[in-house]
């Protein structure tokens, strides 16, 4: 791992000020998010390297000094967002604990949310919160029920900060990646025999493969690499409860 970079007084007094100018949020709320892809006229969009939004212009004049990529503005509906397109697939990033990342399901429809569980139990609607869910116990039974549409997909959380520049603040990064789903337990394992906070990498990995028909599919996901341990994860496991 590179050894942090030296931040000059006038860089880390522009941050301040920036910061100091903005509505205060809730401290859970993540300063920027990571993203794999974009969206394109509603269909996601691989990208070559790591995409990072974010509602601060300090934010993003960091992020693309760091890793490269020039802070855009969103066109979002009256939001103001900035996007970064970095040059970096690999970014070292810190973790607090296995609470860094939590797993949940979850069942969209009609733009509202109604089902959220843990696999077991409900987590919302408040209503049925604690009663059981109805899920399969099986990673690979919940993916196939959800690709039928008859039950809710994975969705994976993962909070950090920049190895380079923990002071930013908390990232995070949301995945439905059932693979990543289903190697939560190894990340948590990783973390749990790492001192804390734990360091390691972010990478934003190509996947390329042929299908029966031989059609080429290619695509990103985040890679967490903690220790000498590799995991698909974003983001030690906590159900979320």
């Amino acid at each position: 791992m590179a050894p942090h970079p030296h931040h000059s007084p006038s860089r880390d007094q522009k941050l301040d000020e920036a910061r100091a100018d903005r509505p205060r949020v809730s401290a859970s709320d993540p300063v920027g998010r990571f993203h794999v892809a974009r969206q394109r006229v509603g269909r996601p969009i691989a990208v070559s390297a790591w995409r990072i939004t974010t509602e601060d212009r300090a934010v993003a004049d960091a992020v693309g000094g760091l890793y490269g990529g020039v802070p855009k503005v969103l066109d979002t509906g009256g939001e103001h967002v900035l996007e970064v397109l970095t040059r970096r697939e690999h970014i070292p990033v810190s973790l607090g604990s296995r609470g860094a990342v939590s797993l949940r399901m979850v069942m969209r429809g009609a733009g509202e949310t109604f089902h959220v569980c843990d696999g077991t139990r409900f987590l919302e609607p408040a209503g049925v919160r604690g009663s059981l869910c109805g899920c399969p116990a099986s990673l690979a039974d919940r993916k196939a029920a959800a690709q039928a549409g008859r039950g809710p997909t994975s969705e994976v959380r993962l909070g950090f900060r920049l190895a380079d520049l923990p002071e930013l603040g908390v990232f995070s990064l949301v995945s439905t990646s059932w693979e990543l789903a289903g190697e939560l337990p190894a990340l948590a394992a990783a973390l749990d025999a790492t001192a804390v906070p734990a360091v390691g990498v972010l990478r934003c990995e190509l996947v390329e493969f042929s299908t029966r028909s031989g059609i080429a599919v290619s695509y990103r996901r985040p890679v967490v690499e903690v220790g000498r341990t590799q995991v698909l994860a974003q983001d030690a496991v906590r159900l979320a409860a």
